[in-house]
């Protein structure tokens, strides 16, 4: 059995921001696609989340159980905002064809969705969570 190193989490994050940034729908709805937002970044907006990804390699060929997330900011006073950024960015994941540089992208398939609330002085922030896991083979 061959190992893959974590570089396939990265190339398929670079494949996955980019299809959700080229989206024109998703890209009026949100003021920035951030790795890590930035300090000053406006609601609503779109981050990567949290990454983790196992071995699934083959007896020639390496591979990986990648599992990653999605998060999507609003400050509305409601959840709709959330859910509607939410509902869009997996409607283009679906509908993306994923060219993953060097791997073969076996699967894509959402795990869960989610909105949470955070309370402050200055009012609700809710987090839409997409979590999607995906199984890439070396090309």
């Amino acid at each position: 059995m061959t190992t893959m190193t974590a570089l396939c989490a990265d190339k398929l994050q670079v494949a996955v921001y980019a299809a959700l940034k080229a989206d024109p729908d998703l890209a009026a709805m949100l003021t920035g696609f951030y790795d890590e937002p930035v300090e000053e970044a406006q609601c609503p907006y779109l981050a990567m989340g949290d990454t983790s990804l196992s071995d699934h390699g083959l007896k020639d060929r390496g591979g990986a159980s990648v599992l990653f997330e999605i998060q999507l900011w609003s400050n509305e006073p409601s959840q709709m905002e959330a859910k509607e950024l939410i509902a869009r960015a997996d409607k283009v994941l679906v509908a993306a064809e994923l060219a993953v540089t060097g791997y073969t992208l076996v699967s894509l398939s959402l795990n869960s969705a989610g909105v949470s609330r955070s309370y402050s002085a200055s009012g609700s922030l809710y987090m839409g969570r997409l979590s999607y896991s995906a199984l890439l083979y070396e090309a």
